[in-house]
């Protein structure tokens, strides 16, 4: 009888209505439709589960999706193993995307595995915010000396990685404090 049960309320959605009556042998019959002699049951609520598959795979979609939108998403500057001097530890970094940037998605940049704040060149900061582009200008700064890992990644409104560069490392040359020459 339970096992009776169970299979009506796995196949009811929250707004289905399930009813009860027996037939001329006494045997339970479970219908959708109200009646004559039939019984309204009620039904718990019904867990649901989403493996960590699922997820995977509507990640791997959302990342196909984006190879459709990009073809490219280069670093330009600086260039991998290059050497900057700077010693307010700023970098300039450019690079290009292909197709232009969507007005929807934004470029992000990571710095030795940390997304970081940018500071937005002024060219940058005067072009309208839904204009389409396909070049890329940002600003680093207060880096510490030394050498870096970066690269840049253009993301969707609901922070889904769609498409990342290679990784550049460069080297920051700067003034150390407290050293006497």
């Amino acid at each position: 009888m339970s096992g009776a049960l169970l299979a009506p309320g796995a196949l009811a959605s929250a707004e289905t209505e399930i009813y009860r009556y027996e037939d001329a042998d006494g045997i339970s019959v479970f219908v959708d439709r109200p009646g004559t002699g039939r019984q309204e049951i009620d039904l718990p609520t019904v867990n649901t589960y989403t493996p960590e598959e699922s997820k995977r795979l509507a990640e791997a979609a959302t990342q196909r999706d984006a190879a459709e939108i990009y073809q490219a998403l280069l670093i330009n500057s600086p260039g991998d193993g290059e050497t900057i001097r700077g010693n307010g530890g700023n970098v300039r970094v450019t690079g290009q995307v292909e197709p232009d940037l969507r007005a929807d998605h934004r470029v992000v940049t990571f710095v030795d595995g940390s997304l970081v704040k940018l500071r937005q060149p002024r060219a940058e900061r005067e072009r309208a915010p839904t204009e389409a582009r396909s070049d890329i200008d940002l600003a680093l700064s207060g880096l510490a000396r030394g050498p870096h890992t970066m690269y840049i990644a253009i993301v969707d409104p609901e922070n889904n990685v769609l498409i990342q560069s290679e990784p550049v490392g460069f080297h920051l040359l700067r003034t150390a404090a407290g050293i006497r020459q």
